[in-house]
């Protein structure tokens, strides 16, 4: 009878009220008091990590860090006329790269690479079969550091052996200088060939001209006219518009179109026209046609000396061996190695070892509490009764489905 009584019943609700839920939390003690109860499995886990890194770290092979550094500088030539090197091998590098992105583009090229494994015999020194697997170790083993602001490029090797270390970064260098050399040298040949070309050509229009003077003779009407002055001063206009184009034909083949450079020398090419045709008369063909050859003559002379002085400065910069980079340190064989490092490996084993550790005793600790607090038991059973039912419970409930169907439809 008690039980069927609604006062009964509504007593008991109002004397036991439901716990709340999330139950409040303690703080800080949540996470203090499982991690204390448990302190000696942490210093166990922490030593027994500690203790693997520490002999992993010096199972490591030793390695040695050689480091040798260059500063890039300006490209000094005898001549002051000439295109310089270095901008011309800039067009190598794509988005227009500084001289210090060149030089490290170099230095990770496998010309680079291939010297040095020949030079140091890699393949054999460091037990590899494949080429390509020794320029992807030497790849990983060279670190170049760019101090922008100063224009220093570090170049560091790493190796098992401290001298051969401090040899190739020394090395790497070297053959950077050799390979800049190679272009500087290059790129003075071409100029040299061009212009000993174009001294060719005027050297012949020269004796042409002799000739045609020679030929035509003079009367009173040409020595009135007092001609040398005005000749002088159009030949020499006329030989430096002939060197400028000249000059601009050899800077389009080291320069694009669109460069500062070109656009430059077209213009002050279009001034100098202006004013040699503000200069220019009719060229008379006939008895006193003195002062017209007088004109061809001198254009023809000026013309003459100027490539020949272009020739000599092409010569010039090809013997003065220019390179746009000096050495700031060589290399010397380290004294102290560079990895493993077994303090850093010691600390890391026990920082992971507490990490591990303290992450599965928190984790276990708030499983425990989980499962004694009803609120979490309903709802877990109620996420497990909306998942999808397994395979074998899915085999059972088809059958007995059917069989259920069975009898409906023999009463239909």
């Amino acid at each position: 009878m008690q039980r069927d009584d609604p006062g009964v019943i509504g007593d008991a609700a109002i004397a036991a009220p439901p716990a709340p839920w999330p139950p409040p939390s303690i703080g800080w003690l949540e996470v203090a008091l499982p991690l204390w109860s448990r302190r000696w499995w942490l210093l166990a886990s922490a030593l027994l990590l500690g203790l693997v890194a520490l002999t992993l770290a010096l199972l490591q092979p030793v390695r040695f860090v050689g480091q040798a550094s260059f500063v890039v500088t300006p490209v000094q030539r005898p001549s002051q006329s000439v295109v310089a090197a270095l901008p011309a091998l800039a067009g190598l590098a794509p988005g227009g790269a500084s001289a210090i992105d060149l030089h490290v583009a170099m230095l990770r090229s496998r010309v680079v690479s291939d010297r040095l494994i020949e030079r140091f015999e890699l393949l054999r020194a460091w037990e590899l079969v494949h080429p390509s697997q020794v320029r992807a170790r030497l790849a990983r083993r060279m670190d170049l550091t760019v101090a922008r602001r100063e224009g220093v490029v570090y170049v560091e090797v790493e190796d098992e052996h401290p001298q051969r270390a401090a040899a190739l970064a020394n090395q790497a260098v070297e053959e950077l200088r050799a390979l800049l050399r190679g272009y500087a040298l290059e790129e003075a040949r071409q100029r040299r060939g061009f212009y000993e070309a174009q001294l060719a050509r005027a050297r012949t229009e020269l004796q042409r001209a002799q000739r045609q003077l020679q030929g035509s003779g003079f009367d009173r009407a040409a020595l009135r006219a007092e001609p040398r002055a005005a000749a002088e001063a159009y030949a020499r206009q006329q030989a430096a518009v002939a060197v400028a184009e000249v000059q601009l034909a050899g800077l389009l083949r080291v320069r694009a179109d669109t460069s500062a450079e070109v656009v430059q020398a077209r213009a002050e090419i279009a001034a100098q026209r202006a004013q040699l045709a503000a200069m220019e008369v009719p060229r008379e063909q006939g008895p006193g046609s003195f002062v017209s050859h007088v004109r061809e003559f001198r254009y023809a002379e000026t013309l003459v000396d100027s490539l020949t002085r272009q020739v000599e400065a092409a010569r010039f910069d090809e013997d003065a061996d220019p390179i746009p980079m000096q050495w700031l340190d060589r290399a010397q064989p380290p004294a102290w190695p560079s990895s493993p490092r077994p303090l850093l490996w010691l600390l890391g084993g026990l920082f992971a070892g507490l990490l591990l550790q303290g992450a599965w005793v928190l984790a276990a600790h708030r499983t425990r509490l989980a499962a004694r607090d009803p609120h979490y038991q309903q709802r877990l059973a109620l996420v497990r009764s909306v998942l999808p039912a397994r395979a074998g419970a899915r085999r059972r409930w088809w059958p007995r489905k059917s069989a259920e169907r069975q009898p409906a439809e023999h009463g239909a």
